[in-house]
């Protein structure tokens, strides 16, 4: 009698085990497109704090100062909206009018310096809580326009 050697079968064969592959595979993708979905990971990193980019510039418009919205804001006399806390406002105040100017921001006491014709500067400003600021042309007792600061949350 001969005694032969056998190799032994596989449990599992190899079809079943690309199958299982492609079905594992398939699972950790759906669970990972979930994770990402759900604003657990956001798709950039962000390194400094967001910023909101506004252009205004004074312009005499029918015998009248008006402020008016260049880049970013497409009104006259524009009501600018930001968010609260780290998120920085940055104001481009431009001066196309033919006498000087200057833009103050009653409640939170900033302004440009005063602009000559064709002059420009720019004010950086944060808010830590949600506010309203009439902004004017330095001098002038009427109110302009508005700044609006509000609270922007993920989830509301």
């Amino acid at each position: 009698m001969s005694i032969m050697s056998q190799t032994p079968r596989p449990i599992i064969s190899d079809g079943k085990i690309i199958l299982l592959a492609l079905v594992g595979g398939m699972a950790a993708f759906a669970i990972a497109l979930v994770f990402i979905s759900g604003g657990v990971v956001r798709h950039a990193e962000i390194f400094l704090p967001e910023k909101s980019y506004a252009t205004v510039a004074f312009r005499n418009i029918d015998g009248d100062v008006k402020l008016v919205g260049i880049v970013g804001i497409a009104q006259i006399n524009p009501t600018i909206l930001m968010r609260t806390g780290d998120f920085a406002m940055e104001l481009t105040v431009v001066n196309e009018d033919s006498v000087p100017h200057a833009l103050y921001i009653e409640g939170l006491n900033i302004s440009t310096r005063v602009l000559q014709p064709g002059q420009s500067e720019v004010l950086t400003f944060y808010s830590e809580g949600e506010a309203t600021y009439n902004y004017y042309d330095q001098g002038n007792n009427e109110p302009l326009g508005q700044i609006r600061i509000v609270k922007v949350t993920m989830y509301e």
